[in-house]
């Protein structure tokens, strides 16, 4: 009887200690999935997509000169090939010219394999494109399309003009972060955006010229002078004011804000 008590015993013992560890993994095991679950829902909050807005402001020329003469600093230059035999040889397999024509080798752009793969090869995407210049630290080439048109093109990421403009019209920002850029539309105007820096390539973030006229009234038509006094201040003229006494400038300044 004893003997038969203490068996019962220990087996109630060892089903208590299977269970209770049982118990357990399942507790550890609820609170890892739910710590990850945690996890997630977290970094989805932290990430965030910054809008930019910007400030107008009219100021006179003394203002406009003296921020000037305060925040003199080396522009940066891009490497420009205007040759385009050579400028054909640096684009071979990325850029496809059309074929001779009457007057000798054509300049016309026929077709672009992107470097990140995509193609154009439609008539549409070029427009009777042709050949002005290629920079190769920004990997853009820039062609002129019917009325002088800018048409450029992003040959890192397939990008055309209204996100890659003329790097001839480029202005960047004492520390790179942020930089005014534009194109020629064909008649007599620009247009201007401003780009940031985000890891290796600048991206456009405000349509200038449509904010601009949208707080002032004025179109931004023609750019002349433009610097940044830091990263967030860009001053510039607008001319394209004539009035029967001839140009009439008008100076602004212009901050960019964070949303």
């Amino acid at each position: 009887m004893r003997k038969n008590l203490l068996v019962f015993s220990l087996t109630v013992v060892l089903l208590q200690s299977c269970f209770k560890k049982k118990e357990e993994k399942v507790t550890i095991q609820t609170k890892t999935e739910t710590k990850t679950f945690d996890s997630i829902q977290e970094s989805k909050t932290i990430v965030k997509d910054i809008q930019y807005s910007v400030q107008v402001e009219t100021i006179d020329s003394v203002q406009f000169h003296a921020a000037q003469l305060k925040s003199a600093y080396p522009q940066e230059k891009f490497e420009k090939i205007e040759d385009f035999t050579e400028a054909k040889k640096l684009l071979k397999g990325v850029v496809e010219f059309a074929g001779k024509d009457e007057d000798g080798e054509s300049q016309a752009v026929k077709k672009i394999r992107f470097r990140n793969g995509t193609v154009f090869q439609d008539e549409n995407d070029f427009d009777g494109s042709f050949f002005v210049a290629y920079f190769p630290k920004e990997d853009i080439l820039l062609c002129e399309g019917g009325h002088t048109t800018d048409m450029s093109f992003n040959l890192k990421n397939g990008q055309k003009t209204e996100d890659t403009g003329n790097p001839d019209l480029i202005v960047t920002s004492p520390g790179k972060e942020f930089r005014l850029n534009g194109s020629f539309g064909g008649q007599k105007c620009f247009f201007y955006f401003i780009q940031k820096k985000i890891g290796n390539e600048y991206v456009k973030v405000i349509q200038l010229d449509k904010e601009f006229e949208r707080l002032t009234g004025i179109w931004l038509c023609i750019i002349g002078k433009s610097f940044w006094a830091d990263e967030k201040t860009l001053y510039l003229t607008e001319e394209s004011n004539y009035t029967d006494a001839g140009l009439k400038k008008r100076y602004f300044r212009i901050k960019l804000t964070e949303q």
